[in-house]
């Protein structure tokens, strides 16, 4: 009887404790479906941290500037008399392109003229009569130096004759004119722009770091936007300033582009210079990286949430240069992982995600 009332009581115990796991287990489903609507899944975009081969880069702003170059104005004032181009136009070297009203120059040059070749004859006769000993040689060298003096009378009208005319110095294009016919300009007034383009150069200036990556030679590429579309050229550099700049303590570099179709001078580019071997490097999407003050990072995610989420934890990394859309990650990640690209707003430490790449988020 008391073997009876032993097996009973076990198969109470058990049945007791069956009951009561059961309801534990209800009772943890409850609450892992309250802690999930409290919180959803956050639905994100990802991608795994790549190893790429890349070489060493120096980027720095340059400014595209031209073979020859200069703003065109005259050395005297007066009116405009005529104008000999139109904007934009190619001129050749010496090409009258504005001409100022000379005033009274083109008499006064005459009339020493006209006294300068009298200073001459006077000169020349005054020769013959000293060859037979009829004057003095104080008399010789008065008509000698009256004849110099005369002369040179004669140049200066002509170069103040020349300073009412503006002449292309070089052959070129020209840019707009900012003058017009009867109006009158001071000496020094900006007239038109024009510029040798037959070669164009690319002006930079790196850190006193970086002095040692750049040489006299060395392959530069040039990324300049057109449009929505980003183009690339080719330069060399062609020479290096021999001083540093003692305000920015940066080097100035010239480099020469062998074709600059579609460029011109004042445009701002971006200068590409290799300064090491390539090597293997962990590489993100730009987007990935949330930059603060404190520290930059990204969200990385890991198993381990309920009905097959992934779970987000910031993590901290240091960044390195950029290739396009993409930055190099110098610590903080390891090749493999994924990081959230976006839906990063929404996401706090510890956040429950879900993956769906095909998604704009």
């Amino acid at each position: 009887m008391k073997k009876v009332f032993f097996l009973l009581g076990i198969v109470v115990v058990l049945l007791f404790g069956g009951v009561y796991g059961w309801y534990q287990w209800r009772q943890g489903q409850l609450h892992a479906r309250l802690a999930a609507a409290a919180n959803p899944a956050v639905t994100v975009s990802a991608t795994r941290v790549q190893s790429q081969s890349m070489a060493g880069e120096l980027t720095a702003v340059g400014e595209i500037v031209p073979q020859q170059g200069a703003v065109l104005s005259p050395q005297t004032g007066g009116v405009v008399q005529r104008i000999g181009f139109h904007s934009g136009a190619t001129v050749q070297k010496g090409q009258l392109l504005l001409s100022l009203d000379p005033g009274a120059l083109p008499g006064q040059l005459q009339a020493a003229q006209a006294q300068a070749a009298l200073a001459r004859v006077d000169y020349q006769r005054a020769e013959k009569v000293f060859a037979i000993h009829g004057i003095s040689t104080a008399a010789l060298d008065k008509a000698r130096y009256g004849a110099s003096a005369a002369q040179a009378q004669v140049t200066a009208l002509q170069g103040s004759l020349a300073d009412t005319q503006i002449r292309a110095p070089f052959a070129g294009v020209l840019g707009l004119r900012t003058v017009n016919p009867g109006e009158y300009i001071h000496a020094g007034m900006p007239v038109v722009h024009i510029e040798n383009l037959q070669q164009l150069y690319a002006d930079f200036t790196v850190p006193q770091r970086d002095v040692q990556a750049v040489q006299v030679g060395a392959p530069v590429r040039i990324d300049v936007h057109n449009g929505d579309t980003l183009r690339h050229y080719h330069a060399k550099v062609q020479a290096v300033a021999s001083h540093v700049d003692a305000q920015n303590r940066a080097v100035s570099v010239r480099a020469l582009l062998d074709a600059a179709q579609g460029l011109k001078p004042g445009m701002f580019v971006r200068i590409v210079l290799k300064k090491e071997a390539p090597s293997a490097r962990l590489m993100i999407p730009m987007v990935a990286v949330s930059f603060n003050t404190y520290g930059d990072f990204v969200y990385v995610l890991t198993p381990g949430g309920p009905d097959k989420t992934l779970i987000a934890k910031e993590q901290p990394v240091t960044t390195g240069m950029q290739r396009g859309n993409e930055v190099v990650i110098r610590s903080g990640l390891k090749a493999g992982d994924l990081v959230v690209t976006a839906g990063q707003v929404k996401l706090h430490n510890g956040d429950h995600v879900r993956i769906n790449n095909a998604v704009h988020l």
